[in-house]
């Protein structure tokens, strides 16, 4: 009786087997029949379009501009007259202090040049000017921190009240950089480079670099920046260093035939290789150009499974 069991078992696991052979080759046959469908079902046919795609790195340094600290003329209680980042002219009125020891007379505070006024300091207003560029040491740039100045009503005589930031004067921004991430060559060609603060436009040129190992010890002018950047000391600007425009396909669309580049194009449902010339690579793009070639035009942009002439819709 338990012979006959084992021997009904073996004779169930071989039908299975022969079920399971039967099925995968029943499979194979139906794939090696509608191969153009199913590769056509893959190839994510797109349009040509004219696009640009561009590369940005992080640059995150120490702002250096030209500020005027200005300091209360007597003790007293101070009342600001002018709002934090308003632009003032020379002799302005910014603020008033009020003497107790003189029955409660006033004194107003009047800017000592033209700017915008800054009613937060940090210490370090006269040192990390323009013109100390080339007399200060940055290796170590962690360790130069400023000391936010609380303000309060009471101040004293020659107490730091405020500061005019002169909006005129380009400012400086210092910054380490990798290299890998910021070819030196790429400041040089383009000049000034686009740039962005808080999704706020503006540009850079590299005034100097010094070489640190695997990085960049930078210098950049600002230009057309938002005024609001003045009221910081450190900033983070995210800096294009590529960009690239045409029509565009992803690269893994190239295939190449005896060496040269083409794509597949999508002509009466069928796939017809065309080749192309590469115009630029960037973020796994490429710009193609070539007879025929315009916006509008299908093409197969997963060519994996794609053959001359296989059908796709």
């Amino acid at each position: 009786m338990v012979k006959v069991m084992k021997d009904r078992e073996k004779l169930d696991k071989g039908r299975l087997l022969n079920k399971i052979g039967l099925g995968i080759a029943v499979t194979l046959i139906i794939f090696l029949l509608a191969r153009g469908s199913i590769a056509g079902t893959f190839a994510r046919v797109q349009f040509l379009s004219i696009q640009e795609v561009t590369a940005t790195t992080s640059l995150e340094g120490i702002l250096f501009k030209e500020e005027k600290v200005v300091t209360a003329p007597v003790t007293g209680q101070l009342q600001f007259i002018s709002e934090d980042g308003t632009r003032l002219g020379v002799g302005a009125k910014a603020a008033q202090i009020t003497v107790a020891e003189q029955e409660f007379s006033s004194l107003n505070v009047f800017t000592p040049t033209a700017g915008i006024i800054c009613h937060h300091l940090d210490g370090l207003e006269n040192i990390l000017s323009p013109g100390n560029l080339d007399l200060l040491d940055l290796s170590h740039r962690e360790k130069l921190t400023g000391k936010p100045v609380v303000m309060s009503k009471q101040v004293e005589k020659g107490q730091p009240l405020f500061k005019i930031i002169d909006n005129l004067a380009p400012p400086v921004i210092y910054a380490e950089i990798p290299k890998k991430d910021f070819p030196l060559d790429l400041a040089d060609k383009h000049g000034r480079l686009s740039a962005a603060w808080e999704d706020q436009a503006l540009s850079i040129k590299l005034r100097e670099a010094r070489e640190q190992g695997d990085r960049w010890a930078g210098f950049f002018l600002l230009a057309d920046y938002p005024e609001s950047l003045l009221h910081y000391r450190k900033v983070r600007l995210t800096v294009t260093t590529g960009k690239l425009k045409g029509l565009l396909v992803p690269a893994g669309a190239i295939v190449y035939r005896d060496d040269i580049p083409g794509i597949y194009m999508v002509v009466k449902k069928k796939a017809r290789w065309v080749a192309v010339k590469p115009e630029g690579e960037l973020n796994g793009m490429v710009a193609v150009a070539g007879r025929g070639l315009g916006e509008g035009d299908r093409y197969v942009s997963n060519p994996l499974l794609i053959r001359e002439g296989s059908r796709v819709e």
